[in-house]
């Protein structure tokens, strides 16, 4: 029998609050024998090119996928929704569909419970601390968005501490800033406008934003604390780190989870808990201010593997875009898909596909985001990098996956992301991490890249004319083997599908006196050996090996065996079979390669190209030395 679930609604999960919250959630559950499905999705960003506003109709798509009458209970983060009309959206749904308690952490609606802390009042608490401890009279302030749910409380315990103390806030001293840390700059040449020395403080609306701040001060020969002191909002783990650490106010994520939890207890026990829960929070002061110590709470180790997780996620993010380039299906786009799946940090995942059979889903006009019943195509271990457990099978789309997959021993974790390009959502992922397992920031990356080549296969399969032309762009015209875009699409297949126990070797092959036979005998003989010398390439192949022409006078073979050796075989193999076929057609000139053979040693792009330049060092030496004997 299934177990009941909680439903949690967040966006931007690899967030520290949000990372920190729902473990803690996950951790209440599962002592209550609960699942969780976590409805995951990303925010809204401005580029130069203004907003995406097609991505954001396909990201809070996620809010149609379950049936909100199955959970136990549903816990939402409405402030970590920056998709204008998400939280409206989300707050219909729920109040039509929901028969459970819905909780909402950090800011809410009067329909629902809310567990929030006194946004205004610690904004007000830590600007006093300035004006009354430090004796500050220049103080500016770094808003959020003015439109963002706690951002006006805060900017009104700021105003209000500023005003009764009778400071005044002139026309640059609130700036509004994003919520990130890419706006220090900005916000400082605000502030500089019209004066010549730096405030005294400037006090942040979070921690990131104090985060760029102090960065950006830094950079122009400012200090911190001694020129000017900084303090930020919220308590993350890198504010803590950092040097001079951050002085902040601190509300721990766990406290929500504990507290969403005991008015789920609550509920359920017949009481009636009031729909508006305050939690304590508390100043910690650091360095930043200058009253507290700078906080040691991590050695340098640890902060060296933290710098190498990153840049490896970083890498791979470049390579996950890379291959999918080249995926022409959509088996060749699930493979990537699970090559590359153990890079987010959990155990399982699953991908499931909208039913393309569903007249709504090849419609213009979109009247629902997902199709009733999906497909789950595949479930991925992280494990396994080369293979998928293929699923195939259709069920319906409230189950969220087919009903064995929930039938676990323990409680279980369901992450669930939209797969989407632009406002058209083609199905979703399942992520299945274990409890001390949670998505990383290669995340987005992942799931970006798998949604444009699904998209991309697509349309290929819909267009199916193209498949013809797909063909012809991989293949060389005069002898019909592949062309250099084939070979190397062939080779990456079978890199990601060959055990590593095979040898793998690359022959380079070059034509010998291509431009003599041309310039005696016409352009039409030294094409008919080039299709002789492709004809031979391939008749001496096996199961698994294929060849291409890259123009002119060069070929390439790939050749698989189980011992060294193939190679020359091949080599060998291919000039006699060329002798005999000089012989038998008689014409006034011999058909003759140079090869060059040298074996793979490893699989990443650095080996496949120091092995091609070696087989042609070969290759170029063997018809040295046929001229020479020719001569």
């Amino acid at each position: 029998m299934a177990r009941k679930r909680i439903g949690i609604f967040m966006s931007e999960i690899t967030q520290v609050f949000q990372t920190s919250c729902g473990k803690a959630i996950i951790d209440l559950a599962s002592l209550r024998d609960l699942d969780v499905v976590i409805f995951a999705s990303y925010g809204s960003y401005t580029s130069p090119y203004g907003r995406n506003l097609l991505a954001e109709i396909g990201k809070k798509n996620i809010l149609h996928i379950p049936d909100y009458s199955d959970f136990e209970a549903i816990i939402a983060l409405p402030g970590s929704f920056d998709i204008k009309g998400m939280d409206k959206e989300f707050y219909e749904l729920a109040r039509a569909n929901a028969t459970c308690p819905v909780i909402c952490l950090q800011t809410g609606h009067p329909d629902f419970y809310t567990i929030s802390i006194e946004n205004k009042n610690s904004m007000y608490q830590m600007t006093r601390h300035f004006i009354d401890v430090h004796h500050f009279t220049d103080i500016c302030y770094m808003s959020g968005p003015y439109l963002h749910k706690d951002s006006p409380d805060r900017l009104s315990g700021f105003v209000t501490a500023m005003r009764e103390s009778g400071l005044a806030i002139g026309p640059n001293t609130i700036f509004e800033g994003n919520y990130w840390r890419n706006r220090g700059a900005k916000a400082i040449d605000f502030f500089m406008q019209g004066r010549i020395s730096y405030p005294q403080a400037i006090i942040c609306a979070n921690d990131y934003m104090a985060l760029s701040i102090c960065s950006e001060l830094k950079n122009r020969g400012i200090r911190v604390p001694e020129d000017v002191c900084v303090c930020g909002f919220d308590g993350i783990k890198e504010g803590e780190d950092t040097t001079p650490s951050l002085t902040t106010v601190t509300v721990q994520p766990e406290k929500y989870a504990e507290a969403a939890f005991q008015l789920i207890d609550d509920i359920k026990a017949g009481n009636h808990p009031s729909k508006n829960i305050t939690l304590s929070d508390e100043i910690n002061f650091r360095a930043s201010c200058g009253c507290g110590k700078q906080v040691i709470s991590r050695d340098v180790d640890q902060m060296y593997q933290i710098i190498a997780e990153e840049e490896f996620l970083l890498r791979e993010s470049g390579r996950i875009t890379a291959d999918y380039q080249n995926t022409l299906d959509i088996e060749n786009a699930l493979s990537v898909a699970t090559y590359y799946f153990h890079t987010l940090g959990c155990k399982d995942g699953y991908i499931c596909y909208c039913d393309e059979s569903d007249p709504c889903f090849s419609s213009e006009i979109q009247e629902k985001p997902f199709t009733d019943n999906m497909i789950l195509l595949q479930r991925m271990h992280a494990e396994n990098r080369r293979q998928a457990e293929a699923i195939n099978k259709t069920f319906t789309r409230t189950d969220l996956l087919p009903s064995e997959f929930f039938d676990t021993d323990a409680p279980g974790i369901y992450i669930i992301f939209p797969l989407f390009c632009k406002n058209k959502d083609y199905g979703y992922l399942v992520l299945n991490p274990e409890t001390d397992q949670w998505p990383n920031s290669l995340t987005y990356t992942y799931i970006s890249t798998l949604s444009s080549a699904i998209e991309n296969c697509y349309f290929q399969k819909k267009y199916s004319g193209f498949a013809e032309i797909n063909k012809l762009a991989q293949t060389d015209e005069l002898t019909g083997i592949y062309n250099r875009r084939g070979f190397e699409l062939r080779l990456q297949e079978l890199l990601s599908s060959i055990s590593d126990e095979k040898v793998i070797s690359i022959a380079s092959i070059d034509m010998d006196n291509l431009k003599t036979i041309n310039d005696i005998h016409g352009h039409s003989e030294g094409d008919f050996a080039l299709g002789e010398i492709s004809n031979a390439l391939q008749k001496c192949l096996r199961d698994n090996e294929f060849c291409a022409r890259f123009g002119g006078d060069e070929f390439t073979a790939v050749l698989v065996s189980d011992r060294s050796g193939r190679g020359e075989q091949y080599a060998s193999h291919v000039i006699s079979m060329l002798d005999e076929i000089t012989k038998a057609c008689k014409k006034p000139f011999r058909i003759h390669v140079s090869i060059g053979v040298s074996e793979l040693k490893g699989r990443d792009t650095a080996h496949i190209v120091t092995c091609m330049q070696e087989a042609d060092e070969i290759m170029y030496a063997h018809k040295r030395a046929y001229k020479s004997n020719r001569s």
